[in-house]
C-alpha cells in the first residue's frame, strides 16, 4: 500500500502529466516514460497505512454509490460536489500527498490544495506554483539517478562476457554404421 500511496498522490499525477503523452486531446499514460522514469522517495515505508486508509475508504463509496472509479473522480474533481463522503475523500487525498511530500523530505513545500485551474480544467489538486515545485524537485531527483543506473548498465555491459556460443551437433553424414540386434 505504500507505493498505492505514492502512485495515487497529486505528485505522481504531476510526474505523469508530464512525462506521459496525448492521443488526440487524451492524456496517455505509457508506463515506459510515466512509471519507470518516476523517482520514488527513498523511504515510503511510513506511507503504508496512509495508503491503506485512502484505499479503504473510496471502496465504500464505489461500492455505496455503485459507481466506479471514473464516476467517483468525477465527483472529487466536481467544485460543486458537496457530499460528505467526497469532501472527505479529498481530505484524506491532501493528507496522503503531505505524507509523500514529506517521504521526499519536502516539508518546506507548501502543497496549496484546492480548486485550481489546470490543463485539463478547474480540478481539486495542487496550486500551480506546487505543482511546478514538484516537478522541478522530481526532475531534479530523477536526473542524477538516471546518470547512475545509464552508468551502472555501462558498467556491467562491459564487464560481463558474452556466453560462449554452443556449436552445432554435425550433421549424420549417413555413413554410421547402425547396430543390430538379433533375437
Amino acid at each position: 500500500m505504500s507505493r498505492f500511496a505514492v502512485l495515487e498522490s497529486a505528485i505522481f499525477e504531476e510526474w505523469a502529466r508530464n512525462q506521459g503523452s496525448t492521443l488526440e486531446t487524451r492524456f496517455r499514460f505509457t508506463p515506459s516514460d510515466c512509471f519507470e522514469t518516476f523517482p520514488f522517495p527513498n523511504s515510503i515505508d511510513l506511507l503504508h497505512d496512509l495508503g491503506q486508509q485512502y484505499f479503504s475508504y473510496r471502496q465504500p463509496i464505489q461500492l455505496t454509490r455503485q459507481e466506479g472509479l471514473t464516476q467517483i473522480y468525477n465527483r472529487f474533481q466536481n467544485q460543486a460536489e458537496i457530499g460528505a463522503d467526497v469532501v472527505k475523500l479529498r481530505e484524506q487525498h491532501v493528507a496522503m500527498d503531505q505524507a509523500v511530500a514529506a517521504a521526499y523530505g519536502w516539508q518546506d513545500l507548501n502543497l496549496s490544495h484546492g480548486f485550481h485551474e489546470t490543463k485539463q480544467g478547474i480540478r481539486f489538486t495542487l496550486s500551480e506554483a506546487a505543482r511546478r515545485e514538484v516537478l522541478d524537485r522530481l526532475l531534479a531527483l530523477n536526473h542524477p539517478r538516471r546518470t547512475d543506473e545509464q552508468a551502472a548498465a555501462a558498467l556491467a555491459a562491459a564487464t560481463s562476457t558474452a556466453p560462449a556460443r554452443r556449436r552445432r551437433k554435425p550433421k549424420d553424414s549417413g555413413n554410421s554404421s547402425q547396430i543390430t540386434m538379433d533375437m
